[in-house]
């Protein structure tokens, strides 16, 4: 009888040091996933065509709200205007977002001393900011972009009006 209990208790204390392991790893993986937390997105173009009034505009996306700020040279047709963003919308956004590569990306040159227009994607996580100016050539930066211009784009926003 003394074999037997001994091996039962030594199967549960087997069952709960293996319980607890895995409690434990869980708790470090949602520890992660939520230091990796996305909590904003903004877009913003800047520079370009001095010969003529340009317009920049910064697009800031959270989970709940989308906010447009329009620049012009002349600030009486400076505009800000925001909407409820969708859950749909910022599912979409954030599947496109790849932090680990998106932080590694290369930034490019800029483009205003030929008068040209910079890009400047950021992506507010809670382990941090993480911005990048002209990666075009990089395939995460690239799929932001995108998403960012079909999703939000000032053109999208005019039909909000």
């Amino acid at each position: 009888m003394d074999r037997k209990l001994i091996l039962n208790l030594s199967l549960l204390v087997g069952q709960l040091l293996l319980w607890q392991s895995c409690t434990h790893n869980s708790h470090r993986v949602m520890a992660e996933n939520t230091k990796n937390e996305i909590t904003a997105v903004s877009i913003s173009t800047i520079g370009g065509f001095t010969t003529t009034p340009s317009n920049g505009y910064t697009i800031r996306i959270t989970r709940d709200s989308v906010y447009h700020s329009f620049s012009a040279i002349d600030t009486a047709h400076s505009t800000l205007k925001s909407y409820a963003n969708t859950e749909d919308k910022w599912n979409l956004l954030l599947d496109k977002i790849d932090l680990e590569k998106f932080a590694d990306a290369k930034e490019g040159e800029s483009r205003q001393p030929y008068d040209g227009i910079d890009i400047r994607i950021s992506i507010q996580a809670k382990s941090g900011k993480y911005t990048k100016l002209n990666a075009d050539n990089n395939p995460s930066w690239n799929r932001v972009y995108r998403q960012l211009e079909e999703s939000f784009s000032p053109h999208s926003f005019e039909n909000k009006k």
